[in-house]
């Protein structure tokens, strides 16, 4: 922890009972997106999409370290049929892919 990052107790702590409410809330709603950044760059960010609270809560437990920054959203405000960057399907072995097909 670097003083020169001016730590306080008056930040947003993720652990503080309602911003986990907030983020239960959410999620009972729809799938949260997380971007998990890590303190000081020590890697690459993580970007995770959470359906249940307890599997993010247990993200928290094993992955999170004093320091990261924890940016959520709902999936489904931000991930819509019209403004999809990519539409794709995988081929087959010949190199074929379905016009239609049940999804």
């Amino acid at each position: 922890m670097a003083a020169c990052d001016d730590w306080s107790e008056a930040g947003n702590d993720i652990l503080a009972p309602e911003l986990l409410a907030k983020v239960r809330e959410f999620s009972e709603r729809e799938p949260i997106i997380l971007e998990h950044r890590m303190y000081a760059g020590s890697s690459a960010p993580l970007m995770l999409i959470f359906d249940e609270y307890e599997d993010f809560i247990g993200h928290l437990g094993t992955r999170a370290r004093p320091g990261d920054h924890l940016l959520i959203w709902g999936y489904s405000g931000l991930c819509r049929d019209d403004n999809i960057a990519v539409d794709a399907k995988y081929p087959d072995a010949a190199g074929r892919t379905p016009h239609g097909g049940s999804y």
